[in-house]
Protein backbone atom coordinates (compact mmCIF):
# COMPACT_ATOMS: atom_id res chain seq x y z
CA UNK A 1 0.00 0.00 0.00
CA UNK A 2 1.16 3.49 -0.79
CA UNK A 3 1.15 6.11 1.96
CA UNK A 4 1.75 9.62 0.64
CA UNK A 5 2.41 12.96 2.26
CA UNK A 6 1.56 15.72 -0.21
CA UNK A 7 3.09 19.14 0.11
CA UNK A 8 1.21 22.41 -0.34
CA UNK A 9 1.70 22.66 -4.09
CA UNK A 10 -0.31 19.48 -4.76
CA UNK A 11 -3.83 20.56 -5.67
CA UNK A 12 -6.75 19.30 -3.56
CA UNK A 13 -8.45 17.83 -6.64
CA UNK A 14 -5.38 15.68 -7.26
CA UNK A 15 -5.35 14.51 -3.64
CA UNK A 16 -9.05 13.62 -3.90
CA UNK A 17 -8.49 11.79 -7.21
CA UNK A 18 -5.72 9.71 -5.66
CA UNK A 19 -7.85 8.94 -2.61
CA UNK A 20 -10.73 7.89 -4.86
CA UNK A 21 -8.32 5.37 -6.42
CA UNK A 22 -7.50 4.00 -2.96
CA UNK A 23 -4.25 5.83 -2.25
CA UNK A 24 -3.63 6.94 1.36
CA UNK A 25 -2.75 10.64 1.11
CA UNK A 26 -2.12 12.95 4.05
CA UNK A 27 -1.78 16.65 3.20
CA UNK A 28 0.39 19.31 4.77
CA UNK A 29 -2.76 21.12 5.86
CA UNK A 30 -4.23 18.01 7.51
CA UNK A 31 -0.95 17.49 9.38
CA UNK A 32 -1.05 21.09 10.64
CA UNK A 33 2.13 22.04 8.78
CA UNK A 34 0.84 24.74 6.43
CA UNK A 35 3.57 27.30 5.73
CA UNK A 36 6.32 25.02 7.07
CA UNK A 37 9.71 24.99 5.31
CA UNK A 38 10.76 22.18 2.97
CA UNK A 39 13.19 20.63 5.46
CA UNK A 40 10.41 20.14 8.03
CA UNK A 41 8.05 18.78 5.34
CA UNK A 42 10.67 16.25 4.24
CA UNK A 43 11.43 15.26 7.84
CA UNK A 44 7.74 14.76 8.63
CA UNK A 45 7.31 12.48 5.62
CA UNK A 46 10.42 10.47 6.52
CA UNK A 47 9.55 10.16 10.22
CA UNK A 48 6.01 9.04 9.41
CA UNK A 49 7.17 6.59 6.74
CA UNK A 50 5.25 8.33 3.99
CA UNK A 51 6.30 8.89 0.40
CA UNK A 52 6.63 12.61 -0.22
CA UNK A 53 4.56 13.77 -3.21
CA UNK A 54 5.35 17.19 -4.63
CA UNK A 55 5.42 19.34 -7.75
CA UNK A 56 8.42 21.21 -6.30
CA UNK A 57 11.64 20.22 -8.07
CA UNK A 58 13.56 21.32 -4.98
CA UNK A 59 12.64 18.06 -3.26
CA UNK A 60 14.71 16.28 -5.89
CA UNK A 61 17.91 17.78 -4.47
CA UNK A 62 19.81 14.66 -3.41
CA UNK A 63 22.47 16.75 -1.71
CA UNK A 64 19.99 18.62 0.50
CA UNK A 65 17.60 15.81 1.39
CA UNK A 66 18.45 12.32 2.64
CA UNK A 67 16.22 10.59 0.13
CA UNK A 68 18.01 7.28 0.69
CA UNK A 69 16.86 7.33 4.34
CA UNK A 70 13.24 8.11 3.43
CA UNK A 71 10.24 6.17 2.18
CA UNK A 72 10.81 7.85 -1.17
CA UNK A 73 10.07 11.06 -3.01
CA UNK A 74 7.91 11.59 -6.09
CA UNK A 75 8.29 14.88 -7.94
CA UNK A 76 5.75 15.44 -10.71
CA UNK A 77 6.77 17.85 -13.47
CA UNK A 78 3.32 19.24 -14.12
CA UNK A 79 4.05 21.69 -16.94
CA UNK A 80 0.83 22.29 -18.86
CA UNK A 81 -0.89 19.08 -17.77
CA UNK A 82 -4.50 18.92 -16.69
CA UNK A 83 -5.30 17.58 -13.23
CA UNK A 84 -6.75 14.39 -14.72
CA UNK A 85 -3.49 13.78 -16.61
CA UNK A 86 -1.45 14.25 -13.45
CA UNK A 87 -3.60 11.76 -11.54
CA UNK A 88 -3.34 9.26 -14.40
CA UNK A 89 0.46 9.58 -14.57
CA UNK A 90 0.82 9.04 -10.81
CA UNK A 91 -1.53 6.04 -10.79
CA UNK A 92 0.17 4.50 -13.83
CA UNK A 93 3.53 4.85 -12.09
CA UNK A 94 2.17 3.27 -8.91
CA UNK A 95 0.88 0.35 -10.98
CA UNK A 96 4.41 -0.20 -12.28
CA UNK A 97 6.05 0.06 -8.85
CA UNK A 98 3.41 -2.19 -7.20
CA UNK A 99 4.19 -1.42 -3.53
CA UNK A 100 5.42 1.49 -1.44
CA UNK A 101 8.47 -0.57 -0.51
CA UNK A 102 9.57 -0.32 -4.14
CA UNK A 103 10.08 3.42 -3.68
CA UNK A 104 11.93 3.31 -0.36
CA UNK A 105 15.08 5.43 -0.63
CA UNK A 106 14.37 6.45 -4.22
CA UNK A 107 13.55 9.63 -6.09
CA UNK A 108 10.96 9.33 -8.85
CA UNK A 109 10.58 12.17 -11.32
CA UNK A 110 7.39 11.87 -13.33
CA UNK A 111 6.83 13.84 -16.51
CA UNK A 112 4.19 13.71 -19.20
CA UNK A 113 6.18 11.31 -21.38
CA UNK A 114 9.03 10.15 -19.17
CA UNK A 115 9.72 8.61 -15.77
CA UNK A 116 13.10 8.70 -14.04
CA UNK A 117 13.76 6.56 -10.99
CA UNK A 118 16.92 7.51 -9.14
CA UNK A 119 18.44 5.35 -6.42
CA UNK A 120 21.28 7.24 -4.71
Amino acid sequence: MFRFFSDECVNTDIVLGLRKAGVDVLTVREAGLTGTDDDAIFSFAAENKRILLSFDRGFGDIFRFNIRGSSGVIVVLVGQMRKSEIIKIILTFLGIVKTGAGLRGKLAILGKTRIRLINR
